[in-house]
């Protein structure tokens, strides 16, 4: 994971003969803050939360996860996540099309800044 905020197990992607999807798990980290505000250009992302509390800043809008809760964002939604809770957060992320399309927003908005 970025910033040595958690770390990521691999499920299915390119590497084992995936063409059109990333599937992993995220284990977040207790107090390791938000990830960057950024955004996908083609990608979908879908997170699933299976245990743990998850912060989610959505166009600047902030949402509480829990488990088994379920979040689409689509191509080109600025969108940050970490941890919320008192316990590691375990995520199922899901990335389609795969590849590099991570791009980090400059302009973050006041809701990822309160959490700092």
């Amino acid at each position: 994971m970025r910033w040595n905020r958690g770390v990521t197990h691999k499920l299915v992607d390119p590497e084992v003969g995936a063409a059109n999807l990333d599937l992993h798990i995220n284990v977040i980290n207790v107090d390791s803050g938000p990830g960057p505000y950024h955004y996908h250009a083609r990608s979908e992302n879908i997170y699933v939360v299976l245990e743990g509390t998850v912060w989610a800043i959505v166009e600047g809008e902030k949402y509480i996860l829990e488990k088994d809760d379920v979040v689409f964002i689509p191509p080109g939604v600025k969108h940050a996540a970490g941890n919320g809770g008192t316990v590691p957060a375990r995520v199922i992320e899901i990335y389609a099309p795969p590849g590099p399309d991570f791009h980090i927003v400059e302009d973050e908005p006041e809701a990822l800044n309160a959490w700092k």
